[in-house]
């Protein structure tokens, strides 16, 4: 593969906003660098304990919504017949989901097997309500059990700690000859709380049941209030509030900031807009298109189709050789499948976002106003601007790197000196005071 093209698909990936990579990166340079600083200032028991919530969490994290999904579509969807590669989406406009039958062409994706068309119709059997009804509670479900799954790994992250500081401390207490009692390791109730377990989702808008990102936030709501509320001493609560404030600061907030200023600063003043998809901007259809002037006259006929959802859709379908329709696809607006001699064509199970499709065309005219104003030759232009996108990106993960994995770490163990003392772990000396006092 052509070094542009891995490029292309890593920056891609890193600066797309409904892409999971991007936070999995942030999340994995804070996870290990917690667990080192917790190693390094706290002491072995923090440190395993770090070690196993930090990554744990992470597994369950990343793999445990995809994981029910997936067994859901096995059983669920096996037991309806209906093929889980069908956005419902396209079932709630009966104009959209006409448009969706009358183009379907190929076979499902995730299905060789299976027509596009007859995954529609068999969605459409009653009307669509089982689809979007299946979908619904997949979405819950999944998300619900992840957070169960979740608490279970806290229960036995605690757990393990005490267990692993009552081993040491009976292995001391023998080797001083002091007589063990059956009442030396008592509950310790107060820094082991027993939290309550309650259902943190009761509904969810569309905009997170089809956005992996924002359903990724649910999730971490999740985790946040199950460590608060799992929290075994007023200091611990403090320290988790920090982690987790800061931790969803920099991955949801703090990278849009950084986004927005990177592309006001190369839209307003370096003049090279980088609104753009990255496999757009290294397309050649898209700089020939800006060489040939082509773009506007692309733009105008998309324009000039009508604002009604059916018209655009028709224009989709009906102009795939234009620019619009192209970079929809590279940005990934538009989804694709291949038919027998391995052509692309317009996957229509997949749902597709005419107002993304509105902005992708608004960020094509300013590229293309601000190439005409510059006086310079196509590959001058896009060399800039695809330097500068590769700068944001990387920049953005940069930054939310370094504040994930020095920052919030270092501010941690300096609140924990400031209110304790010291950086060791502060569960572990009141679990061994309890147990002195006994």
């Amino acid at each position: 593969m052509p070094i542009q093209n891995i490029t292309a698909r890593l920056i891609s990936t890193l600066g797309n906003k409904e892409s999971l990579v991007p936070i999995i990166v942030k999340d994995g340079v804070d996870s290990t660098c917690l667990t080192y600083k917790a190693y390094k200032n706290g002491g072995k028991v923090e440190g395993i304990e770090r070690g196993i919530d930090e990554f744990g969490t992470q597994a369950i994290w990343i793999g445990g919504i995809p994981f029910f999904k997936k067994l859901i579509d096995v059983t669920a969807y096996k037991l309806f017949k209906i093929n889980p590669g069908v956005d419902p989406r396209i079932l709630k406009d009966k104009e959209y989901t006409k448009w969706a039958l009358k183009n379907a062409k190929g076979n499902m994706s995730n299905n060789s097997k299976q027509s596009v068309k007859k995954a529609i119709n068999d969605c459409l059997k009653d009307g669509g309500k089982i689809a979007k009804n299946l979908y619904i509670s997949k979405i819950l479900t999944a998300t619900t059990l992840t957070l169960s799954t979740y608490f279970l790994m806290t229960k036995f992250k605690q757990n393990n700690t005490k267990r692993s500081i009552e081993k040491t401390m009976k292995k001391e207490l023998e080797n001083n000859n002091i007589k063990d009692s059956d009442n030396i390791f008592i509950e310790f109730n107060q820094i082991n709380k027993q939290p309550s377990f309650k259902g943190i989702i009761k509904n969810a808008a569309n905009g997170v049941m089809f956005n992996p990102v924002h359903n990724m936030k649910i999730i971490d709501a999740g985790i946040t209030t199950e460590r608060l509320a799992c929290s075994r001493n007023k200091v611990e609560f403090a320290e988790h509030a920090i982690k987790e404030g800061g931790f969803l600061f920099s991955v949801y907030g703090l990278g849009n900031f950084i986004e927005k200023g990177f592309n006001f600063i190369s839209d307003k003043i370096i003049k090279k807009p980088i609104d753009l998809n990255i496999n757009v901007l290294m397309d050649d259809s898209f700089s020939n298109s800006l060489a040939k002037g082509r773009i506007k006259k692309d733009i105008n006929l998309y324009k000039s189709c009508g604002e009604k959802l059916t018209d655009k859709l028709k224009f989709i379908s009906e102009n795939t050789d234009n620019i619009i329709v192209k970079s929809a696809i590279k940005s990934g607006i538009i989804q694709t499948v291949n038919d027998t001699n391995g052509n692309a064509l317009i996957d229509t199970s997949k749902f597709i976002d005419v107002k993304a499709i509105d902005k992708l065309t608004n960020n094509l005219q300013k590229i293309d106003e601000k190439f005409i104003k510059s006086n310079e030759n196509v590959k001058k232009f896009l060399n800039k601007t695809k330097g500068l996108k590769i700068a944001s990106v990387l920049t953005n993960i940069g930054i939310s790197c370094l504040v994930l994995g020095y920052v919030i770490p270092k501010y941690i163990y300096n609140f924990r000196l400031n209110k304790t003392g010291t950086t060791k772990f502060h569960v572990e000396e009141n679990i061994k005071n309890k147990m002195e006092v006994q």
